[in-house]
């Protein structure tokens, strides 16, 4: 682990990275807002089961699974306190396994951190869980990586599904090698479908690094999320 040395300062706890590393998933996971508290533990609990999907499946293939506990459970406007911490934790990465692909996988808050952050030189893929994408947020820096949204249509949470949707359309201008799917009455936390959910992704990250054929849907900005097999 890279162990924080002094109070409110980001840490990186490695799922899985045992043996040579060939590329990396980046875990970023919810928040508030805005919140100077701690890191918000349900939300990184809540990554759990996807950050042993990517391990079991990423290790034949030398995936290193990292999660990030931010200083602050908030993004606190201007400050911006999850994407300082996330672009942190990729120099972290890029400094101990240099060369290292990484695919960035952010849930809600963590979303916007992961497509924030994506322009860091080790990125080539983002990922974003349900992602709280505010109107204006840029696209341009998405160019060279690939793209997946996943959303529940029935999120009426601050990171609503018509958010996501607006950006990829703008996003799918820089970038065709972008995919977004929609979970029909999908709420923001898309429990029922958690197992998809995760499997998608999974199969994103892979393929995004290179050790896996990717998912059929690149280019759809309004695909069905389907079922696992």
């Amino acid at each position: 682990m890279f162990r924080a040395q002094h109070p409110r300062t980001p840490e990186l706890s490695p799922w899985d990275d045992d043996g040579p590393v060939s590329g990396i998933a980046l875990l970023l996971p919810g928040g508030f807002i805005r919140s100077h508290r701690g890191p918000l533990r349900m939300a990184e609990l809540g990554m759990r089961g996807l950050a042993t999907e990517l391990a079991d499946r990423g290790r034949p293939h030398g995936l290193a699974v990292h999660l990030l506990h931010y200083r602050y459970s908030g993004w606190n406007g201007a400050d911006a306190d999850t994407a300082v911490d996330t672009r942190w934790a990729l120099d972290e990465l890029a400094r101990h396994h240099p060369g290292a692909p990484v695919v960035l996988i952010g849930n809600s808050l963590g979303g916007r951190a992961a497509f924030w952050c994506a322009e860091h030189p080790s990125v080539v893929g983002v990922a974003g869980i349900a992602p709280w994408l505010p109107s204006g947020d840029r696209v341009e820096h998405l160019a060279g990586r690939r793209v997946l949204i996943v959303h529940g249509t029935a999120d009426r949470s601050a990171a609503g599904a018509a958010q996501s949707l607006e950006y990829a359309l703008r996003a799918r201008q820089v970038t065709p090698d972008l995919a977004r799917y929609e979970v029909p009455g999908g709420s923001h936390y898309l429990i029922r479908r958690g197992a998809d959910v995760m499997a998608l992704t999974t199969d994103f990250t892979l393929a995004a690094l290179g050790m896996a054929a990717a998912p059929p849907a690149t280019g759809a900005v309004c695909t069905r999320l389907p079922a696992r097999a």
